[in-house]
């Protein structure tokens, strides 16, 4: 076993620890969505550094990692004080996908369950690159998968309730010069009404990258209730200036009562 920054590292799966601060909890005191895929984020981060497969390593290289595909399950949301853990290891390799499954327990008890689908490419050309070049250093894990999805294409929003416009901030932008995926959580949350948020809890969420998103774009963030109790609601962003989708997602919400 390997430990090192506060984190170990066993049977090539990490294990880190967070202790959950003020700043990333929402107006209820819980632990926010956004702030869950910072964490999210940061564990795969610290992994893939580890590995010799981090982005400034690849980038060393001319290569780059981008997300395209994500899975979250979320059973119970930590509030302000807890302590959780995130083990997190590579999952697999499918097509051009690297797969990475995350685990988020509380008191030995998992409260949440993500699994995630990443593309390395070429960060000149924009392509994508087959990650069998890296399986070595990656080394996935054979192991059942945290939740079973197939982590496929979602379909088109076609008829749009509510819209929002944002325009990308150079705070939104990662190392790639491209807006951070946590930025299109945020806007796509924020096209949910409060009235409706302060009822519920969201406890999946389903997200496919398409596209790239600049500093100075105008983006639009959009959603629709699917079923009569509104409880399954789907999203996208588009791009202002040609309207390219940038994000499918979906989220599914339970009552707070329940």
């Amino acid at each position: 076993m390997t430990r090192t920054n506060g984190y170990s590292i066993e049977e090539n799966i990490l294990r880190k620890s967070y202790a959950i601060r003020s700043y990333e909890v929402n107006a209820e005191g819980r632990l926010s969505i956004p702030s869950i895929f910072n964490l999210l984020q940061d564990a795969a981060s610290s992994h893939a550094l580890k590995l010799g497969v981090s982005v400034p390593q690849l980038l060393i290289g001319n290569y780059t990692w981008v997300l395209s595909r994500i899975y979250l399950k979320m059973n119970h949301y930590p509030g302000w004080g807890d302590t959780i853990q995130v083990h997190t290891w590579p999952s697999g390799i499918q097509r051009v996908f690297a797969l990475r499954d995350f685990d988020i327990s509380q008191n030995g008890r998992t409260i949440g369950s993500c699994v995630s689908a990443w593309i390395i490419i070429d960060a000149a050309k924009r392509r994508p690159v087959r990650p069998t070049s890296f399986a070595r250093q990656l080394n996935p894990v054979d192991r059942q998968h945290v939740v079973a999805h197939p982590l496929g294409k979602l379909t088109p929003l076609k008829t749009p309730q509510i819209e929002k416009q944002f325009s990308v901030r150079y705070r939104d932008l990662d190392i790639n010069q491209h807006v951070n995926n946590v930025s299109y959580i945020e806007w796509l949350l924020e096209c949910i009404s409060n009235s409706f948020e302060n009822g519920h809890r969201l406890s999946e969420l389903e997200v496919n990258f398409l596209g790239e998103a600049l500093f100075g774009d105008r983006v639009m963030a959009r959603c629709c209730h699917q079923d009569e109790k509104g409880m399954r609601i789907a999203h996208d962003v588009l791009r202002k200036t040609d309207g390219r989708e940038l994000i499918r997602a979906r989220t599914s919400w339970l009552n707070t009562d329940c």
